[in-house]
């Protein structure tokens, strides 16, 4: 038999159960169907008060600093009691809430007036009515507190058991409620990171179906300053991707896509694409599968690198081991050449000397000295080129050079076109060759007059520059350099011409109009100057050359006046004869001696210093090739002249081994290049000798 105590028990559990399970129907719902935190909170309470009118409920949110509680939802507590505890801190007195959060425990206050806990806060509570509270700390799964929930009541009491119960469920929901909040917001936080780093990123990133007409379902904003189109405008269109890669590299890319589909792995390629205004530009391809996506088609997720400056680099680097290979080959084509043309040159001279104008075979012998001098003309070119040519730089006004070329351009260049000379007052000096400038200057105008066929504008001019290291597309270092440059208004030059501009025996000029040398020989000259070459050309807008010189730190010499008459300068001293080409020492040793010079001959250097030791007499002067196996022309002149100090020394050279020789760009060392005429040797050796200073002075 059920007594009336235990049906009201019975009563009581089964309207408790009730509560319960209205309460998780109805939060649960709203937490899956993502409704805002605090409107959950809100709700939270206004549940439980609405089971149990008693209470005013009351949440608390604890802040990440971990120590201050911010108000999360108290719909019946009085407005101004919610801003007095809005940030409070926690702590071992810090009433209900506080205290709870500070224990991580629940605590049962049944009278604030009087309880020790509120001792620094009841006045902000017992002026509202408020007399008891009931605190349990919102943990997480791992027990991390979250916040509190709280009951207050309007007059001291003790707890009750399905009110504890009530709030028990209640910090579990409000638990299930922040958790998920928190995880959003740090989901949300993380596509941010993401977000911001694929937005910053120097590269297009995408995700895309697989396949040359697949849709593209993202694409960063990149692809606006990349390739010129907005993202909205790229996905607009599946063939976008294959539309705009270059027609040559079409194939490779969808081959790659098609083992990519058909193997797995990574799809991984390199191509060009075609940007809206036209430009080329090379990218990297890198993408995996995205699986679990919505799409019923195989997605792949992928970046673009933007690798044009890249490549760019590598084709600078592989442009510049040919040309340094094919210097190489032309240096010493040169060489050989040169000693041929002075043997041929030297005969030849010598046969002159024999013959009176009117001989007949005097004509075939001046046809051979031009012939000599045609082939030598061609040998300078190729040394210039590979930068072995015998410089003698000075410090000059570069203006004064263009000025000096200006004034011959007219006969050269033509009527039909116009020549503009614009030279920068105060331009810095620069240490050249003032003949080799010349040519450079000569062999650009020519190069412009060659593209202007109907007549044009021919601009020379100079400025100063100062190259810092935010420079780019530059071809020297940073520093201060006088530059020269040289415009034209002609047809331009399409890509496949820029690409070999400046290697040797390329012309775009009929066979027979001209040798390829030009440009080559200017990029040499500059180059071994200490400069550097840039261009910039566009079919039907013209072309100009930038030479880039470096500013010389020292002051320009004086310009001699008059030049040295060449004529048969014999005398008696002793000379040492150093070269390795048999014929060549020969010939020279031969017509020294009928000159009257006691002669010594050594095929290398070791030889030579052999003979400095043995011979008792004075050297007067020791006549010696640079280039030589074994001992080079500098040592050999460098121990023998500490061997013996008072031998003065004369260079010859068919091209220097080194690009720059500072030692042999002095104006004291005295060089010969090869091939040269007798004459201009006997000449060279009076003025070494007879001169009071010594070339010793410029090897140390």
């Amino acid at each position: 038999m059920i007594t009336g105590v235990e049906k009201a028990t019975i009563g009581e559990k089964r309207s408790l159960a009730g509560a319960l399970s209205r309460l998780y129907k109805a939060i649960l719902k709203m937490i899956f169907t993502q409704v805002s935190l605090a409107e959950i909170l809100q709700s939270l309470c206004r549940l439980i008060e609405k089971e149990y009118p008693e209470l005013l409920c009351s949440v608390l949110l604890l802040d990440a600093d971990g120590v201050t509680l911010r108000s999360g939802a108290a719909p019946s507590l009085p407005s101004e009691y919610n801003r007095c505890v809005d940030g409070i801190k926690i702590g071992p007195t810090a009433g209900s809430c506080g205290t709870a959060a500070y224990r991580g425990e629940p605590v049962i206050v049944t009278d604030i007036a009087s309880d020790p806990l509120w001792k620094e806060t009841c006045h902000l509570a017992v002026p509202h009515g408020l007399r008891a509270c009931w605190s349990t700390p919102i943990l997480s799964r791992a027990g991390k507190v979250l916040g509190t929930f709280a009951v207050y009541y309007r007059e001291p009491r003790g707890p009750e058991a399905d009110h504890l119960h009530m709030v028990e469920c209640a910090t579990h929901l409000a638990g299930i409620a922040i958790e998920r909040e928190h995880a959003e917001d740090e989901l949300q936080a993380v596509e941010n990171r993401y977000r911001t780093l694929v937005e910053q990123l120097p590269a297009i990133t995408y995700i895309a179906e697989v396949g040359p007409l697949g849709a593209w379902h993202y694409v960063s904003p990149q692809i606006q300053s990349i390739l010129g189109f907005s993202p909205q405008e790229w996905m607009s269109n599946s063939a976008n991707w294959v539309n705009h890669i270059h027609p040559e590299d079409r194939d490779h890319a969808l081959c790659a896509e098609t083992r990519f589909w058909e193997a797995g792995g990574m799809y991984r390629a390199e191509y060009r694409m075609l940007s809206r205004d036209g430009r080329v530009l090379w990218f990297r391809d890198d993408a995996v599968y995205l699986k679990n996506t919505d799409s019923q088609k195989p997605v792949m997720q992928g970046v673009l690198y933007d690798i044009t400056p890249y490549r760019h680099l590598e084709d600078q680097l592989r442009q510049a081991h040919k040309m340094e290979a094919v210097g190489q080959l032309a240096g010493g084509v040169a060489h050989d050449f040169n000693n041929l043309l002075m043997i041929i040159q030297g005969h030849n001279e010598r046969i002159l000397g024999h013959l009176a104008p009117t001989h007949a075979a005097h004509k075939d012998a001046v046809a051979i000295k031009e012939a000599v001098n045609r082939g030598a003309g061609l040998t300078r070119q190729l040394l210039a080129f590979s930068r072995k040519q015998v410089l003698q730089p000075k410090v000059l006004d570069l203006n004064t050079i263009v000025k000096d070329v200006g004034k011959m351009l007219h006969r050269l260049i033509g009527e039909a076109i116009r020549i503009d000379l614009n030279t920068a007052p105060s331009l810095w000096h620069v240490k050249v060759d003032q003949g080799q400038m010349e040519q450079v200057i000569l062999n650009l105008a020519l190069n412009a007059r060659d593209a202007m066929p109907q007549g044009g504008t021919l601009t020379i001019e100079t400025r100063n520059v100062e190259i810092d290291e935010s420079a780019d597309q530059v071809p020297v270092r940073p520093g201060k350099y006088a530059v020269l440059e040289v415009s034209d208004t002609g047809i331009g030059m399409d890509g496949e011409t820029q690409r070999h501009i400046f290697e040797p025996f390329f012309s775009t000029k009929e066979l027979g109009k001209g040798t390829g040398l030009g440009l080559a020989s200017v990029y040499g000259v500059v180059k071994q100057s200490g400069g550097g070459v840039s261009f910039y050309s566009k079919l039907g807008y013209g072309t100009t050359f930038s030479v880039f010189l470096p500013k010389a730190h020292e002051r320009s010499a004086a310009k001699k006046e008059g030049s040295v008459a060449l004529a048969r300068a014999k005398g008696t001293e002793t000379v040492l004869v150093v070269e390795d080409e048999d014929q060549i020492r020969d010939m020279v040793s031969s017509y020294l001696q009928q000159d009257g010079y006691t002669v010594l001959q050594a095929q290398n250097g070791r030889e030579a210093l052999e003979i400095a030791h043995r011979y008792k007499g004075l050297i007067h002067i020791l006549i010696t090739d640079v280039v030589m196996p074994e001992l080079g022309g500098r040592e050999l002149a460098d121990q023998l002249t500490r061997l013996r100090p008072r031998t003065r020394v004369l260079f010859t050279s068919g091209y220097l081994d080194t690009a720059v020789d500072d030692k042999f760009a002095d104006q004291q060392a005295v060089i010969l290049q090869k091939p040269f005429a007798l004459n201009m040797l006997a000449s060279k050796i009076r003025e070494v000798l007879d001169q009071p200073a010594t070339i010793r002075k410029a090897l140390h």
